[in-house]
């Protein structure tokens, strides 16, 4: 095909794109858009950090004080970091991020203070008085059995076998 049929199709054609700005609407609920974090929850563990091929985010410590950045300029939208959130703070949008014009105009800094993971409180335990672990032999064998003091049932325990010597 010749190169100037080719430029004057396209020109008689016209505009394909959609001229800026235009508001995208969202594609389906399960397009993965821009990470948010709920600085809230957020326990700043770093493990979102980790696992980003590509340094998208990144998490620095200084003292009781942590940094989470974020910059989607890098980001591929993988949702690996969304999966490895343990306390569930980090989400993706499900519309098409902003339009922008200069680097970094869309990076989120968010300064926080480290919290500790919350754990669930450990259950109260009846005091119980220790029962005294007595060794007894049965006439059938020589064999020690523990028998614990709070009638339970006595339990044997199997001698070890010797192994066999290899090529025997």
């Amino acid at each position: 095909m010749n190169i100037f049929r080719l430029i004057f199709d396209n020109l008689r054609r016209g505009t394909v794109s959609f001229p800026l700005p235009h508001q995208h609407e969202c594609t389906s609920s399960e397009y993965r858009g821009l990470i948010q974090n709920d600085a809230a929850r957020c326990v700043g563990c770093g493990s979102c950090a980790y696992v980003c091929p590509t340094g998208a985010i990144s998490v620095t410590r200084s003292g009781d004080t942590f940094r989470w950045t974020y910059d989607p300029g890098k980001c591929t939208f993988c949702a690996r970091c969304i999966d490895r959130c343990r306390p569930k703070t980090l989400t993706q949008e499900s519309m098409l991020p902003p339009l922008y014009s200069t680097a970094g105009e869309l990076k989120q800094v968010l300064d926080m203070v480290k919290k500790k993971p919350v754990r669930p409180a450990p259950l109260a335990v009846a005091a119980m008085p220790a029962a005294p672990v007595a060794a007894q032999k049965t006439a059938a064998s020589s064999t020690a059995i523990p028998v614990a003091a709070a009638n339970l049932e006595p339990v044997p325990i199997a001698p070890i076998a010797a192994h066999p010597e290899p090529g025997v």
